[in-house]
């Protein structure tokens, strides 16, 4: 799972930069595929999902104007991606 999310956030990266270059559908359908294989920890894949789509639609006004909220929308997915990439990284908390 870690590393379709990674890579969900490379091509996430690319489309802000060239958003006819990268179609957003394709990461939201491996993300989709990935959490009916796997599962999800809570909710975090289906906010990705979320914030993903939201980004897509913002990818009209990302290439038209560059407006703020766009690259808000943008953000958020990053972020989202970022989260649920983390939750994958093993840590022990364990003191003893």
């Amino acid at each position: 799972m870690k590393e379709v999310l990674q890579q969900v956030k490379e091509d996430l990266e690319k489309a802000f930069d060239h958003p006819e270059a990268v179609n957003i559908d394709e990461s939201i359908g491996r993300l989709q595929q990935a959490l009916e294989q796997y599962g999800d920890k809570g909710t975090m894949i289906e906010n990705a999902i979320t914030a993903l789509t939201q980004a897509k639609n913002a990818t009209f006004a990302l290439k038209s104007a560059g407006d703020v909220s766009s690259s808000a929308a943008y953000g958020q997915a990053f972020n989202a991606l970022d989260q649920a990439i983390e939750s994958y990284v093993e840590t022990n908390n364990d003191p003893y």
